[in-house]
């Protein structure tokens, strides 16, 4: 029996090493995200501040604005600060770059690691911690995205680890040691995204469901924590002080400095732009409240849909079966699947913050990533109560797991780097009717496309939006490049536009880069008449 255990977690390792080694031969494949400069910028800006405080001379040298006033000062930079080995004695931007995607993909695989501990302690099976693990890294929107992506997936590995501290606090009966795990672990996440903060406000309400459960329910119920009010400040005290000693600007004035951050990204406003969105150019005030369900739909795997509304269905009938039993059936929920609720809470919750408090989301449902584990979580709590209780229809939903999985894998591996545009076996008929490389992502592989056709020594190119590709070029293939006032070669990556034809004026479409029928970028030449 040891014998086939270790056999199991040598399997394990190795898929996880396995994976590791893929992302260190990919990473250098994707592009410059457009938030990437402004990200690196923030830390820069952060770390000359804290230098600054630590009365360090040289950080004077720093060719930096001053944290005060910076137009981010509020973003937390706590987990890239360790990106700044990548700028000593480096003046070679491409290695900087390079190294923060290696970096941000390390962290992602740390926090499907923490999913797979998490799955592994409440699911009681290596089969189904692995399976939901693979669901998460083998998303193809995450596969690209978890290189360069470092505030909205660094938030989703975050929020994993959350998940399993979480849960690791309350099977511990909230010890000391994990009252402050979980106090770093949620500082640290709230730090990348304010809305980290969830963890803590649902284990506030946890330990105040559990005093109340021992008052109510007094011989049937046994508490989780004997303490509650004294762990529930500690819990906050702890979160409150390690937030503020992560994050810069709240150093002089902290409670001030709190304010300002949950009050700035309450309802970020700073952002003025218009997103694509069913066939429509919308601007960020006229999204829709099933914006987020509906990207959903659109560009999460069909398989993972069917299995959630199995669990779905699943979950209802094992509720109805409860009712019988009314007399008991809080008792139930509250203590033996208090889990699936945490799960309900984690996505219904700030979904629907996000509903009625209208708040800013960006192209695509980026924002909205971190729902992604609960409800991989969600579906496979259904589908260990389906082995458990209904194993011939969890037997029929095998094929289906199969053959999505190896379509869902062949698919990354026929469109690779350009996982970040994938949309499900529907939504990819209606590509062209919503955001696709918002990011512009494609620009480097559309001008090393140039570059490797053009014949002229030097040439002039216009990209959409930025030209960060430039930096991941070599010295001499910037050189190529020269800027003109009517350039030879103009890249369109679609960004704000609908439908798959895009003419420009004295200009012929030359080449374009296509997933699914759908176009991700196109490169214009100038006509020879112009």
């Amino acid at each position: 029996m040891k014998i086939g255990k270790q056999v199991i977690n040598c399997l394990i390792v190795l898929a996880f090493a396995a994976y590791l080694l893929m992302g260190i031969l990919v990473y250098r494949d994707y592009g410059i995200s457009a938030d990437e400069p402004t990200e690196r910028v923030s830390t820069l800006v952060n770390a000359k501040y804290i230098l600054n405080t630590l009365g360090v001379d040289k950080a004077t040298e720093m060719e930096m604005p001053d944290l005060e006033d910076y137009e981010y000062k509020y973003y937390g930079t706590f987990l890239q600060m360790p990106t700044m080995i990548f700028e000593f004695h480096n003046e070679d931007l491409r290695s900087a770059f390079h190294g923060r995607h290696l970096y941000t993909f390390i962290l992602c695989l740390i926090g499907y690691a923490a999913f797979f501990l998490l799955c592994k302690m409440l699911l009681k099976s290596n089969l189904f911690a692995i399976l939901g693990t693979a669901m998460i890294a083998l998303y193809p929107r995450f596969f690209a995205e978890q290189f360069y992506n470092i505030k909205d997936m660094v938030f989703v590995a975050t929020f994993m680890i959350a998940m399993f501290v979480s849960v690791k606090l309350i099977e511990s009966r909230f010890k000391w040691n994990w009252i402050l795990c979980f106090s770093i672990v949620t500082a640290v996440s709230a730090n990348v995204r304010i809305v980290g903060i969830v963890f803590l406000m649902l284990v506030l309400g946890y330990l105040f469901l559990d005093f109340l459960g021992g008052k109510i329910w007094k011989g049937a119920y046994e508490n989780q924590c004997k303490h509650p009010f004294i762990c529930g400040g500690a819990l906050l005290l702890l979160f409150l002080a390690i937030f503020v000693l992560i994050l810069p600007i709240t150093w002089e004035n902290p409670i001030q400095g709190i304010y300002d951050v949950f009050a700035k990204f309450s309802n970020y406003d700073d952002w003025n732009s218009t997103i694509v969105f069913m066939g429509k150019v919308i601007h960020k005030e006229d999204l829709p409240w099933y914006y987020v369900p509906v990207w959903m739909l659109v560009s999460v795997p069909v398989w993972y849909l069917i299995l959630f509304a199995a669990a779905v269905v699943a979950g209802i009938c094992v509720f109805v079966k409860k009712l019988k039993n009314k007399d008991k059936i809080v008792l139930e929920l509250f203590s033996k699947y208090k889990y699936v609720i945490w799960c309900v809470l984690l996505i219904a919750g700030p979904w629907l913050g996000i509903v009625v408090m209208h708040s800013t989301l960006y192209n695509g449902w980026r924002h909205c990533y971190f729902l992604l584990p609960p409800l991989v979580l969600l579906i496979l709590f259904g589908a260990e109560y389906l082995f458990r209780e209904k194993r011939k229809v969890f037997l029929a939903f095998l094929p289906v797991m199969f053959i999505g999985a190896i379509l869902q894998i062949t698919w990354i591996i026929n469109n690779h780097p350009y996982e970040m545009v994938y949309f499900n076996n529907i939504g990819k008929h209606f590509a062209s009717s919503f955001d696709r490389d918002y990011w512009h992502l494609s620009s480097l592989q559309a001008v090393r496309y140039i570059l490797e056709e053009e014949e002229e020594e030097k040439f002039s190119v216009e990209t959409p939006g930025n030209d960060f590709y430039r930096y991941l070029l070599t010295d001499e293939e910037r050189d190529r490049i020269i800027k003109e006032d009517s350039p030879l070669y103009k890249i369109e990556t679609y960004r704000g536009k609908t439908g798959n034809e895009i003419e420009m004026d004295g200009y012929e479409e030359i080449y374009s880069i296509m997933v699914d029928d759908f176009k991700v970028a196109t490169v214009f030449k100038k006509n020879s008449g112009n």
